[in-house]
C-alpha cells in the first residue's frame, strides 16, 4: 500500500500487478460515517495508523459533537439499495476512436433508509451537513472501515463534491415502505486508486455496535416558568410524532453545564452575562418532564440558556425568556 498518484499519472516506474495468492477484499458498505475533512486543529481528519479502535475511542468521536463538531463522527443508519457505479473516463473521439482525456466523470452514489430509520427527522440530520466540507468513511458488512490511504498508512475520509449530499423523504404508499432517499457525488479530485480499508481484525470494538452509540439529540420545549425561579420543560428525542416522541430520561443537575462540562449545576443568564446555579429534577410520574429551579430569582424578561453536557447526548442551547 502507499501513495499511488504519481505512478498512476504515467510518471515513474509502473506498479507490478503481481499477486502472491489470496487477496483480501473490501466488503460492501453497510452504513456511512460522515465527518469534516479537517479537524479543529486544521489538520486532515483521519484514523491514524496504529489507532486502537476501542469503544472509548469511538465514543469520544461521537461525543465530540458537543465540544467541537470538526472532530466528531456522524454515524448514520444502515443503507439499503446502495448503487455506486464506477467513475467513467471522459473521452474524445480521435479518428473514430474514443481516447481518454485524463479526466473522470464521477457517478452519483445513491442509497435508501427505510421503515423506522426513514423518519423525516433523518432528512434534517442530512440537511445539517450540506454546508460543510464533508467526507465519508463507510463501515462494511464484514466489519471493515473503507476510506482512502493518505500514503502514510492513515485512513482518511473520501471527500464529497460540494453541496451534492441530498436526502429526500418518501412517504409510504400502498405496497411500499416509507423511505429516505440519499444521493451524493464523490469529489472529482479524489483518486480511486487510493481506496483502502482497515480490516475488522484491527478493530477491537466491532463496527456493528457503533450505531447504538450515536449521540441522542435532545429536543426541549418549555411547559411553563413562574416567579423567575422555576422552569418546567420536556426533554424528548428527535424522532417520533408531535405528541409521541421518546422521552429523554435520567438527566440530573450535574448534567447542566454552560461551558462544556467545566462548570456543572449551572445555567447561563444571557441578559446579565452571568452563570446561575440551578438544580434539575425529573418528574416521578411523567418521564422526560423536568423542573429546573434557579438558586437565585432572576428578573422578568431575562433570557436563560440551558445546556446539557452528557456523554451520549447532544443538545442545542435551550433558550427560555422568563415571564
Amino acid at each position: 500500500m502507499g501513495q499511488f498518484t504519481i505512478e498512476c499519472q504515467c510518471a515513474g516506474k509502473p506498479l507490478s500487478p503481481g499477486q502472491n495468492g489470496c487477496q483480501p477484499l473490501i466488503s460492501r458498505a453497510k452504513f456511512p460515517i460522515f465527518m469534516y475533512m479537517t479537524n479543529s486543529s486544521g489538520a486532515a481528519n483521519s484514523i491514524p495508523a496504529g489507532t486502537v479502535l476501542d469503544q472509548t475511542y469511538v465514543q469520544g468521536k461521537i461525543d465530540a459533537i458537543n465540544t467541537n463538531p470538526a472532530d466528531a463522527w456522524f454515524i448514520f443508519p444502515e443503507m439499503y439499495n446502495l448503487a455506486a457505479p464506477p467513475a467513467e473516463n471522459e473521452t474524445e473521439d480521435r479518428d473514430g476512436i474514443p481516447v481518454p482525456t485524463g479526466e473522470e466523470i464521477k457517478q452519483p452514489i445513491t442509497w435508501e433508509h427505510s421503515k423506522e430509520d426513514a423518519n423525516p427527522a433523518l432528512k434534517a440530520s442530512y440537511d445539517s451537513l450540506k454546508c460543510n466540507e464533508i467526507g465519508v468513511i463507510f463501515a462494511t458488512y464484514s466489519g471493515q472501515l473503507e476510506g482512502l490511504n493518505d500514503g502514510n498508512g492513515n485512513l482518511v475520509p473520501m471527500k464529497l463534491q460540494g453541496e451534492t449530499l441530498s436526502a429526500q423523504y418518501g412517504a409510504p404508499v400502498k405496497g411500499t415502505l416509507n423511505k429516505i432517499m440519499v444521493s451524493m457525488l464523490m469529489d472529482e479530485l479524489e483518486n480511486e486508486a487510493n481506496r483502502d480499508y482497515i480490516d475488522s481484525s484491527a478493530i477491537s470494538y466491532p463496527v456493528k455496535n457503533w450505531f447504538s452509540l450515536g449521540a441522542l439529540e435532545v429536543i426541549n420545549y418549555e411547559v411553563s416558568n413562574s416567579a423567575q425561579t422555576t422552569i418546567v420543560f420536556r426533554a424528548n428525542a428527535l424522532y417520533g410524532g408531535v405528541d409521541f416522541k421518546k422521552p429523554i430520561t435520567g438527566l440530573v443537575t450535574a448534567d447542566l453545564s454552560p461551558d462544556l462540562g467545566v462548570t456543572t449545576g449551572e445555567v447561563y443568564n444571557n441578559t446579565t452575562a452571568a452563570n446561575v446555579a440551578a438544580t434539575l429534577a425529573e418528574s416521578g410520574t411523567t418521564p422526560g418532564l423536568y423542573t429546573l429551579t434557579l438558586g437565585v430569582a432572576q428578573t422578568a424578561a431575562d433570557q436563560i440558556w440551558i445546556q446539557i453536557f452528557k456523554s451520549g447526548y447532544t443538545m442545542r442551547t435551550f433558550k427560555v425568556t422568563l415571564s
